[in-house]
């Protein structure tokens, strides 16, 4: 089993196993927080640009890091409407989560609102 992939059966199938740094090349930041780094790349099998938020789950905090990172997958699994970025899915590697969307240029005429979620 790759390092970083859950040991839990239930919390492991919210993840992809692939490794992440294989998969999306030519990433770029395009932002960054508290939360963690937001980036646009490429999946390097389908050609199709992604942008993708990095978020380390390490440190201080690591278990809180954590649950908020589970939250956040089994929110945006569920979430389906047209008026928002598609999910693509996350991935694990060496205690950071990168969750996968579509990249936004399509809404770059829109202005961009950022609202803090607490579960």
């Amino acid at each position: 089993m790759r390092k970083g992939v859950p040991r839990d059966p239930e919390i492991a199938d919210l993840f992809y196993k692939d490794d992440p740094e294989e998969l999306f090349i030519g990433l770029h930041e395009i932002g960054h927080g508290s939360f963690g780094a937001v980036y646009f790349a490429t999946n390097a099998h389908t050609n199709e640009v992604v942008a993708i938020k990095k978020m380390s789950y390490s440190g201080k905090q690591a278990h809180e890091k954590w649950q908020d990172i589970l939250k956040e997958v089994k929110f945006l699994q569920q979430l389906r409407h047209p008026n928002t970025i598609e999910y693509k899915g996350c991935y694990l590697k060496e205690h950071t989560a990168w969750f996968i969307r579509n990249h936004f240029r399509k809404w770059r005429s829109l202005p961009l609102l950022t609202v803090p979620c607490r579960g």
